[in-house]
């Protein structure tokens, strides 16, 4: 045998002797209990493989200033200290020059010191475990850190992102306690700041983290829009996935907000070396993949955060979560999403082993009922990072807020007079919008809500038809990537964007598809638009702050705007670390000043009301299907009473309401027993039936779960697998049906077009060549009005999967851009709904197969070449085909990049946008290597390691053990 084979064989050996050897450090453990004794045999043995040093590090005197004199105070502790023990940590230079023993894990092993000798030096000379331990932590793994500390740009750019070893910057077991800032680590903080583009925290954000921190409870805490809310939540969380090794969920109200939180979240995972997953949508799987290193952020909406619950409920694996975040915890009082929200929250306060739960919100004026309901202490504070000055404005007259009290001198202060410069102006424009847009535009920015989508669009042809024309000389080569982008990713540009974008204007609504929205909300945040005229919806979204605010009426639709309402459009106007104030500017007619100051002004702080009682109990009965289903309140009238009194908002709230428990219960019970979902049994006792179970699993309505059971019955006696049609048309929402009216004249054309086996599809459910014809003759076939609308919408997704654009579909079907890709959206989030529903019902089992791929392949509807890259966070087609075109075809293309070359290649793409993209890729792509490094680290684990055919013996062994393992 040859000195190099001889050398990898002998190494292959002491390797073998190792992994399966006694522990070595035992002797290090005896003085200082660092392993529980209640962990499994697993972690334990992770535990001792973790003190094994990989790297020699760079001294850490060489890295800090602030180290130096800390590491010198604790060597004249160690000098003075008889005895103590060593963590071998890569993340702790050690200053023997001794300790030559300890050799990168990748290509050395522990060389010739025997057991004795081991332990002899670890009993030398070494801070005692718990102090190598508390070092290791305060310096959180500065070794292998690129750090570059700025503070933020003044043009709004993220800063450089650099890169933790999460290996070093906390061991499996650690205590709670974990670092000097909030329990965090030197280089864990700087990872924050440094992403996060902050240098330090407001007053209030430090007291309330301390006092979270300190009483480790639940906690609701409440400030003004723009407060930096989201900011210790975020704080709490990484604390959570690093000092507790515990995954955390974030429940977030909208899609279009849970991608914008995976976007920029994406930086900071990267540094720090946790995973988050993307739950909207057809996005997430049920129960999530469980993992056996990295920790996870589940950024989730409110529905799809119901099904992580229940599904880990059902597998005994909640404990795996540590923190809930709510944000926007006043959704509570919304309607059918405020019960699911609540649904959420109860089982999660009843669970056996619940997490911690963080919540927020704006003001609230109940916040004691909703502390009480959360059993969460409070946190309170009327903050705001920069002034906000509120501003009416009646005719020519601008009146400033001074006040909330009864009374018009009381409350307003007369500022100036401001008309139109000519009267053409005023003529076309007797509010003055111009003017007030005018006085910030284009150097800030600039928000005007409208009451309706038709007068965002009306407003913006206005605003740009009065404002100067050398606004057109503003950032033109970012206007025209702007339109390029927004041409390429519709296939043609509104003709009003079209006459706005010039002048840096642009309307904002659900009218648009959700790219568009995207690419204009891009171009707001970095200058080149300055205006955006808008609906309130923008206001609960995404973040776009601005200098000014305009109210164009006191109105949304038809209904009186609400204090709550104006307090979150108000807040937009200010941005931190930008803007050293904010204003805000209501247009009012004279005679509705009276209202605008009772019922808007002086009105007291909105309430926060459960809705599980409200739509003929629709949210209590979603709410005891889960109680009964997982075991948690009880299966017995009596017990959910008592249950439904002590453990939700309403039961809370049930004295002021005059609502008795013992008949709401009763009164629901017998809805879902009409409804096939639950049966009495013995002892009356409550079971889920096998429907129930699967309107739970697939988060299906309750009052929709047996037509979609009947649905797909009478479609598996039938299915036509020829075309899509067939699994297209049971996966149409049925929440979407009435949303657009069927045009006779396009659904006779639609029908036409259709090929044999898609008419065989269409016959199937109900639709032929007769109803068509009454149709066309204005009379009412004989067939169901929702299965007629509900196929209209059949075929409009079928227009899209087979390539047609938005802008042809919708103009053929008579709506918006918006609402196509919204049914598709919709359709394809309801397909994977439907998939969980049938795989608790054996008789569906073929649908299983189906339906998942489908899901997916409706979501994409493209080209296979583009499906890699719109796996982003918010990359829609456009620009999925705009990165194809520059050359990027997959997520490691991405990934890999730089954001300058990305911003260079890809039309109207910020660098701020770059940056977030690449991050999230490199998310993207960590994540699928550590899904396939963990699948095949558990397929190793089950075959057992393979022994030499021939034993070495005791001469081989000593030849071996005097070659140098570093010979090649």
């Amino acid at each position: 045998m040859n000195a190099k084979n001889f050398t990898a064989f002998a190494t292959r050996k002491r390797i073998r002797e190792r992994d399966n050897s006694p522990d070595m450090f035992a002797a290090a453990d005896e003085d200082e209990d660092v392993i529980s004794s209640d962990k499994d045999e697993e972690t334990k043995q992770d535990s001792k493989k973790s003190l094994i040093c990989k790297t020699p590090s760079k001294d850490l005197t060489k890295l800090r200033p602030s180290s130096k004199s800390y590491l010198q105070s604790q060597q004249s502790s160690r000098e003075q200290s008889p005895k103590q023990n060593i963590l071998l940590s890569s993340s702790v230079q050690h200053h023997n020059n001794n300790n030559q023993s300890m050799l990168s894990s990748d290509s050395k092993v522990l060389g010739d010191c025997s057991m004795s000798s081991l332990r002899s030096t670890l009993n030398t000379n070494h801070f005692g475990l718990n102090s190598r331990m508390k070092e290791a932590l305060h310096y959180g793994g500065l070794n292998n850190t690129r750090i570059e500390c700025s503070s933020r740009s003044s043009s709004g750019e993220t800063p450089p992102i650099y890169t933790l070893n999460n290996s070093n910057i906390l061991p499996s077991q650690t205590s709670i306690h974990c670092g000097p800032h909030y329990g965090l680590s030197v280089g864990v903080w700087q990872a924050i700041q440094q992403t996060k583009g902050i240098n330090s925290l407001y007053n209030w954000q430090d007291i309330c983290l301390n006092k979270a921190i300190k009483t480790n409870q639940n906690l609701l805490y409440s400030l003004p829009t723009s407060g930096g809310k989201t900011l210790v939540a975020e704080i709490l969380m990484v604390r959570e996935l690093l000092c507790n090794q515990k995954h955390c969920l974030f429940v977030m109200p909208y899609v279009s907000i849970v991608q914008e939180k995976i976007r920029t979240l994406s930086s900071l995972a990267i540094a720090l070396n946790f995973a988050v997953e993307e739950y909207a949508g057809n996005r997430g799987s049920y129960p999530p993949r469980k993992r056996k290193s990295k920790r996870v952020i589940y950024i989730a909406t409110l529905e799809k955060a119901n099904g992580i619950v229940n599904s880990l409920l059902e597998l005994g694996r909640l404990n795996e979560i540590g923190l809930v975040v709510v944000d926007e915890i006043h959704i509570v009082g919304e309607g059918k999403r405020g019960a699911t929200l609540e649904t959420l929250l109860c089982k999660l306060l009843l669970a056996p082993v619940g997490p911690r739960l963080v919540a927020m919100s704006a003001t609230i004026g109940n916040i004691d009922e909703l502390s009480n309901f959360l059993k969460a202490e409070i946190y309170t504070e009327d903050f705001r990072p920069v002034q906000l000055r509120e501003f009416i404005k009646t005719g020519d007259q601008v009146l400033e807020v001074s006040g909330r009290q009864r009374g018009f001198q009381e409350n307003f202060k007369h500022c100036r007079s401001l008309s139109s410069p000519s009267a053409e102006s005023r003529k076309n424009d007797p509010d003055g919008i111009s003017v007030l847009v005018s006085e910030v535009a284009p150097e800030h920015c600039c928000l005007v809500f409208c009451s309706t989508k038709k007068n965002c669009e009306s407003v913006a042809k206005l605003i740009s038809s009065n404002l100067s024309p050398n606004l057109l000389q503003w950032k033109t080569a970012e206007k025209l990537k702007l339109r390029r982008a927004l041409e390429q990713e519709s296939g043609r540009l509104c003709p009003i964007l079209k006459s706005t974008l010039p002048f840096g204007i642009a309307y904002h609504h659900s009218g648009l598809t959700a790219d568009e929205r995207q690419l204009i909300e891009e171009a707001f945040s970095s200058g080149t638009l300055c205006c955006l005229c808008c609906t309130s919806t923008l206001a609960a979204g995404v973040n776009l702050p601005a200098r000014r605010v305009i109210l164009r009426s006191p109105y949304i639709g038809n209904t009186r705007l609400t204090r709550a309402r104006y307090q979150q459009m108000i807040g937009r106007a200010g941005r931190a670390g930008f803007d050293t104030h904010g204003e805000s500017f209501m247009i009012v007619k004279p005679n509705e000043l009276t209202f605008v100051t009772n019922d808007i002004l002086m009105a007291p702080t909105n309430r926060v009301d459960s809705q599980l009682a409200e739509d003929n109990l629709r949210g209590l009965q979603q709410l005891l299907l889960s109680l009964i289903s997982l075991d948690l309140g009880g299966r017995d009238r009596k017990t959910l009473a008592e249950t439904l009194l002590h453990s939700t908002l309403l039961g809370q709230q049930s004295t002021r309401q005059t609502i008795t428990a013992t008949e709401l219960v009763d009164q629901g019970l017998k809805s879902m027993a009409e409804k096939n979902l639950i049966l009495f049994g013995k002892d009356e006792k409550l079971e889920v039936t096998k429907l129930g179970r699967a309107t739970l699993k697939g988060i299906v309505d309750l009052d929709r779960s047996k037509q979609l059971y009947n649905d797909l019955r009478l479609a598996q006696a039938g299915l036509v697998l020829m075309t899509k049609l067939h699994l297209m048309y049971l996966v149409t929402p049925y929440d979407m049906v009435g949303t657009v009216m069927p045009i006779a004249s396009t659904y006779f054309q639609s029908f036409n077009k259709l090929s044999a086996e898609e008419l065989g599809v269409a016959r199937t459910i109900g639709i032929n060549e007769t109803v068509m014809v009454k149709l066309m003759s204005n009379q009412q076939p004989k067939i169901e009005r929702s299965v007629l609308e509900r196929f209209y919408l059949t075929l409009m997704l079928n227009d899209l999967f087979k390539g047609e654009s938005v802008w042809n579909v919708s103009e053929l079907y008579g709506c918006t851009r918006g609402d196509v890709q919204n049914l598709l959206s919709s359709a394809s989030s309801f397909a994977s709904c439907v998939f969980h529903f049938v795989q608790e019902l054996d008789e569906f089992w073929a649908f299983s197969d189906l339906l998942l791929p489908f899901s997916r392949e409706l979501s994409m509807c493209c080209t296979a070449e583009l499906i890699p890259l719109m796996e982003l966070p918010s990359v829609g087609k456009g620009r999925a085909r705009m990165l194809f075109k520059a050359g990027f075809r997959t997520l490691t293309d991405v990934a890999k990049t730089n954001p300058e070359e990305l911003v260079s290649r890809v039309d109207h793409l910020p660098k701020r946008s770059a940056l977030q993209m690449i991050a999230a890729a490199k998310v993207l792509v960590y994540e699928k290597a550590d899904a396939l490094r963990e699948e095949a680290d558990s397929l190793l684990e089950l075959v057992p390691r393979p022994q030499p055919l021939v034993p070495l013996d005791e001469t081989f062994q000593t030849q071996a053990s005097n070659v140098s393992l570093l010979d090649d």
